[in-house]
């Protein structure tokens, strides 16, 4: 260490790692640990716990070095229970995130989740001071400096504003629940005075597409069909547009869930991305983006689909149980397949698409919900139920708030006369 500190290398990280080592060091050397291993094979050692009548508790383990670390760990809730950085504590909240969810269909999902949060994580905090800080050092001042920091460096809309918090909250929730900080300094922080320091919203419409624009896209995708009847993502996308289906949801789909005038959804296509050395793939799980199973009702529009598909995968696909089938290791096509296609036809139809309005493919769930909710003159329940969401979902981030037709209508049926 004092070598460090003489030639200059000794950086703060660097001096903390080395306090840890002394911590430890130190917790270790009021033990004293068995040499030999029990006749069952275990190594065995008593720690203090004072909620028990005996003020102690038996640690075992298979090998002396992870007996040690069983008890450092125990630890951690006395000597050493501040000792730990931002960046440490949301570490350890992701990992125990994902150390909670055993099913392995909804641990990809999980994982999907962890990755955004971390890609969230960096952009907000990576590089900075603040991230370098013990948490039970951390004082409301410094978590209002990093939101002021962030805020100035980007022109957040209300759903940014809400990643960047949404990591403090986790963080700090999870260093109190492991007590390593004694209050919670997030539940201090008002994050409602910053209202006026982000940047509107961008207006429900204008991430919606046109009447104009989805009757384009529609007889581009007719015309496509003519031509080239076997190319499927053609299908899905005409699909996607008359049912406002997630990206994810379309793929799995297969003829047996189609029955009685009704499309059962209950199945997802998720792009599982890099985690752990494993490369980025597909895999079809049982659920949907919300645990929410539905019915979706086959209109005559929609059927009139369904028939044409029916033909075409008579001739071309008669052996998949797939409505949208590929040669690929699932059997069905990709979510990327489906928007890469999107992307080609509006730049030849000249339609905008802004990444600033997010106007990819989901903006057609977005317009077909809107229509719906705004058709059934405000019925969320019915809305929420068609499309997998909760009501509060729909208000927030689709429903337009009236129908101006409707409402054109209203005023004029109570119009006041001239006596």
């Amino acid at each position: 260490m004092n070598a460090a500190a003489e030639d200059g290398t000794l950086t703060a990280e660097v001096a903390r790692k080395l306090y840890m080592a002394a911590i430890e060091k130190e917790i270790l050397e009021q033990y004293h640990f068995p040499q030999t291993c029990g006749k069952d094979g275990y190594y065995r050692i008593y720690v203090r716990d004072m909620t028990k009548k005996s003020g102690r508790k038996q640690l075992s383990a298979r090998t002396l070095p992870e007996l040690k670390q069983k008890v450092l760990d125990w630890e951690k809730g006395t000597v050493t229970k501040a000792k730990r950085t931002f960046r440490d504590a949301f570490e350890m909240a992701m990992e125990d995130k994902l150390s909670h969810c055993t099913n392995p269909q909804k641990r990809l999902s999980v994982q999907n989740t962890i990755g955004r949060t971390r890609s969230e994580y960096r952009r907000f905090f990576g590089d900075t001071a603040f991230e370098q800080m013990l948490v039970d050092e951390i004082t409301k001042r410094n978590v209002e400096d990093i939101i002021l920091s962030n805020l100035k460096k980007y022109s957040l809309r209300q759903k940014g504003f809400a990643s960047l918090h949404s990591v403090l909250r986790v963080t700090f929730s999870f260093a109190y629940h492991e007590e390593w900080i004694e209050k919670n300094v997030y539940d201090r922080i008002d994050f409602g005075r910053y209202r006026d320091m982000l940047a509107d919203d961008v207006a429900i419409s204008d991430r919606t597409h046109s009447e104009e624009d989805i009757g384009k896209m529609l007889s581009y995708l007719h015309q496509r069909q003519e031509k080239r009847p076997s190319y499927v993502p053609a299908y899905a996308l005409e699909f996607q547009i008359l049912t406002g289906f997630r990206r994810g949801e379309i793929p799995p789909l297969r003829w047996s869930d189609i029955r009685d005038g009704l499309i059962y959804v209950h199945r997802e296509q998720v792009t599982v991305k890099a985690f752990a050395g494993k490369a980025e793939h597909d895999e079809i799980v049982d659920h949907t983006k919300t645990r929410k199973n539905r019915y979706f009702p086959v209109s005559s529009e929609l059927q009139e689909l369904l028939d044409r598909l029916q033909g075409m995968h008579d001739r071309f696909y008669p052996q998949s149980e797939y409505l949208f089938p590929a040669d690929s290791r699932l059997g069905c096509i990709t979510n990327n397949t489906v928007y890469q296609f999107y992307r080609r036809m509006c730049g030849k139809l000249g339609v905008a698409v802004s990444r600033a309005f997010t106007k990819g493919t989901h903006a057609f769930r977005r317009t077909r919900i809107t229509e719906v909710a705004n058709k059934s003159r405000g019925d969320l329940l019915m809305t929420a139920g068609l499309f997998g969401n909760s009501p509060e979902v729909i208000m927030k981030n689709y429903y337009s708030g009236i129908d101006l037709e409707s409402a054109r209508e209203v005023l004029e049926k109570s119009s006041v006369k001239a006596g």
